[in-house]
């Protein structure tokens, strides 16, 4: 595989990342950058969400960037190709830091990115963007119920978990 193009196209998925995850970003510049790199077809997916088609992309990134505060703290890129050099995935792993109430209360959400994409002519063009992120922290974050999940439930779920490995390791 070529070094250059990966190390190419993960500057280009950390940018991508960074305008689709970033509301101080002005969403007309957001779209301006990344409807270029939309496939016709691009498949959007999260937890909550699925569509698919370039039209409801942009409408779901303008609203997504009107209706939330929030920012993207980037841990890491990897691109990998196919053997043919002309289709890949890029996977961003991050903290999506959202801000319900103003930078006052910041929500932390560890989140990964993956990115489907083909090499056209040498354009990038991206078929799918599935957006995934951590229960566990969003459970955490809720006053109250947080302390309750991190104090009360994991540690008890825990040693539920370990007892019943116990038993079932030694019925064998």
């Amino acid at each position: 595989m070529d070094a250059a193009l990966t190390r190419d196209l993960e500057a280009r998925f950390r940018r991508v990342s960074l305008l689709l995850y970033d509301t101080s970003v002005d969403p007309a510049v957001a779209d301006a950058e990344v409807a270029p790199l939309l496939d016709e077809g691009v498949r959007f997916t999260d937890p909550w969400q699925e569509a698919s088609g370039r039209a409801k992309y942009r409408l779901g990134l303008a609203g997504f960037h009107a209706m939330f505060r929030f920012t993207l703290e980037i841990a890491q890129v990897s691109v990998q190709l196919a053997d043919d050099g002309a289709s890949g995935r890029a996977i961003v792993d991050g903290v999506m830091k959202l801000q319900p109430l103003g930078p006052r209360f910041t929500f932390p959400l560890r989140t990964i990115l993956v990115y489907g994409f083909t090499l056209q002519g040498g354009q990038l063009r991206i078929q799918s963007h599935e957006e995934m992120w951590s229960l566990a922290d969003m459970i955490a974050a809720v006053p109250l119920a947080g302390r309750f999940y991190r104090r009360v439930f994991r540690p008890g779920f825990s040693r539920g978990f370990l007892a019943a490995s116990w038993l079932s390791a030694r019925a064998r």
